[in-house]
């Protein structure tokens, strides 16, 4: 079996960033990802730029192509003499009392802990939480999502502008919200549309249900030409995916088994947090591995780490279902209040769509905050996570 890259792309923290390029991941400057110099807010209908924000004072953000992003991850991974790497080895099911995984092979893998990271399908999931807890529920949003290499660009300034320029663009209208961003050094155009879902389609959760052409333009209808000179450009069949609510785990372990990311906590799009809320977990958990000496240690340590996490991706999870409801105001007296505040906030680069934000969602020590959990557990204390 081959390994293989997929997805679009994503846009990065500058606090997982770092992340990524001091466990070696990443290199200083690599130009697989890109910084950012800020976002351009504009009006669905013309296009007209009502918030220009530069970056954060906290750093840039970046923007990678997800497949470029697995690649340079298992690249890593075969650097370390310690990682095997298994294909064609999917889990079917889980042995709590061995600590120990069933293949669809027949096989068998055992050890002292295993990390679920496996995602919004996760396998281990329903076998951790209560069945409530894995039952999610449409959104009523989709996400088309286009890609487009440069030669398609290429002889329209106005595409290309997208496309060179080191900043998201972003549409904000009834019901839907549009944002576009280079990638790959400036060599693809990734787009992502999100609009209510018709659940024509497609039914279910999935990363490969397209439709055709026409139904982008029809549920943009009206909107910039610039955006339909984008979806002009896209292949007969677009990909759309259906977005679901998936509820908070209420519990993360259970015996030497711990969830991580999307298996525990799957976020809408929103604040682009999936992929950073996904490292701080990698970061917590590694703090409270580090610290301890037996195997007895275990279950205090994932106690604290899901502790020190938990309440935290919760707020995010809840914060990014209500950020849909600024972006998708129909035209009107809220929309145009939301305007006035956010091109006011601009002339005096504070704008608090995107800025104070960031801040709050950036500034957080995951790793100090699992360690003071642990450490609290061992006192007997109670563990209190704003």
């Amino acid at each position: 079996m081959q390994l293989l890259s997929a997805g679009a792309g994503v846009v990065i923290p500058p606090t997982t960033l770092s992340w990524f390029q001091s466990e070696g991941i990443l290199l200083p400057n690599d130009p697989i990802c890109m910084p950012l110099e800020g976002f351009d807010i504009s009006r669905w209908n013309n296009g007209e730029v009502i918030v220009r924000t530069p970056a954060n004072p906290l750093g840039k953000q970046s923007t990678l192509h997800r497949g470029d992003l697995q690649l340079a991850l298992l690249a890593r991974a075969r650097q370390m003499e310690n990682i095997t790497i298994k294909l064609n080895s999917r889990v079917v099911n889980v042995d709590f009392n061995e600590t120990s995984v069933l293949l669809e092979t027949g096989g068998k893998v055992a050890g002292d802990l295993i990390i679920a990271a496996d995602g919004v399908k996760s396998t281990f999931k329903p076998r951790i939480c209560p069945p409530e807890a894995g039952k999610a529920q449409p959104s009523g949003e989709a996400a088309f999502r286009i890609m487009l290499p440069r030669e398609a660009l290429e002889g329209d300034d106005e595409l290309m502008g997208l496309l060179q320029q080191p900043r998201v663009k972003r549409w904000d209208g009834p019901d839907c919200h549009v944002v576009a961003y280079p990638v790959r050094n400036h060599e693809l155009l990734n787009v992502v549309l999100i609009h209510l879902d018709d659940g024509r389609d497609h039914a279910e959760e999935s990363w490969t249900s397209a439709s055709e052409k026409q139904h982008v333009f029809n549920c943009f209808q009206g909107w910039d030409p610039l955006l339909h000179k984008i979806i002009d450009l896209a292949p007969a069949e677009v990909l759309n995916f259906r977005m679901f609510l998936h509820p908070a785990s209420p519990v993360w372990t259970k015996g030497s088994v711990v969830l991580l990311g999307d298996a525990c906590h799957a976020m809408l799009p929103y604040l682009g947090q999936g992929v950073a809320q996904a490292i701080e977990d990698v970061t917590a958990i590694a703090a409270v591995l580090s610290v301890i000496k037996t195997r007895e240690d275990l279950p205090l340590a994932l106690q604290a780490y899901e502790t020190s996490r938990k309440h935290r991706v919760e707020q995010i999870q809840a914060a990014a279902y209500r950020a849909r409801d600024q972006l998708h105001l129909k035209d009107g007296e809220a929309q145009a209040a939301r305007d006035r505040e956010r091109a006011a906030a601009s002339k005096e680069n504070q704008n608090t769509d995107v800025i104070k934000m960031q801040q709050v969602y950036w500034v957080w020590d995951a790793a100090q905050a699992a360690e003071k959990a642990l450490l609290d557990l061992r006192k007997g204390e109670q563990v209190c996570v704003s």
